[in-house]
């Protein structure tokens, strides 16, 4: 390995080690609390080497979201030849009830909440990487069945937050606010008339 390489690896592994503990501290005492000395420390690097790889605590609270929200995303949204429709919505709900508790997102969710009125661009931005990229993701697929004729043509921007929202209001949000909730013993049955709902709206 050469010194360049070693060099590099040394500081990925310091990086890494920073969001580890920047997450802890995050979730423990929340972003106006959590103390960049704390985190330098439990990393075990300098408060300059923190600052080198993250110029303020807003930075190093986007990249801990980015992050975790990166983590969930390889294979939500996605559709797999020959999926229907039907099929897809199912595996929205699926994965996105499996991915509110992966990597503590809605944990962070909460800190972004509890931030949102004295840090409101803070909040905004967290918003915009965990949730947003969620709807963009949805989107592009609702895109893709539009192509593949299985819906109608229509404003699948609004096609993602209307699907994904019907889905919410039934098992994103209990879990959001009452981490002991699980989902309801008719969960299935009423994914598929939140379906339904969409489809016939805009199947094809």
């Amino acid at each position: 390995m050469s010194l360049e390489s070693y060099r590099r690896s040394v500081s990925d592994s310091k990086h890494a080690s920073i969001l580890t503990v920047a997450l802890k501290r995050f979730l423990i005492d929340g972003f106006s609390k959590a103390a960049m000395a704390d985190i330098a420390r439990e990393a075990d690097v300098s408060t300059a080497t923190l600052y080198k790889h993250f110029e303020s605590k807003e930075v190093l609270f986007r990249a801990v979201v980015t992050n975790a929200a990166a983590a969930i995303n390889d294979d939500f949204g996605k559709l797999p030849a020959e999926t229907t429709a039907t099929e897809f919505f199912h595996k929205i709900l699926q994965d996105g009830h499996a991915t509110q508790t992966k990597n503590r997102v809605n944990d962070l969710l909460r800190i972004m909440i509890a931030e949102a009125g004295s840090s409101p661009a803070l909040a905004c931005n967290a918003f915009e990487i965990i949730v947003g990229g969620r709807y963009r993701r949805i989107q592009a697929v609702l895109d893709e069945m539009v192509s593949r004729g299985l819906l109608k043509p229509h404003d699948t921007a609004l096609g993602a937050r209307l699907a994904l929202g019907m889905i919410k209001e039934l098992f994103v949000w209990p879990t959001l606010f009452d981490p002991a909730t699980t989902l309801p013993p008719k969960a299935v049955e009423q994914a598929q008339e939140v379906i339904d709902t969409y489809l016939a709206r805009y199947g094809a």
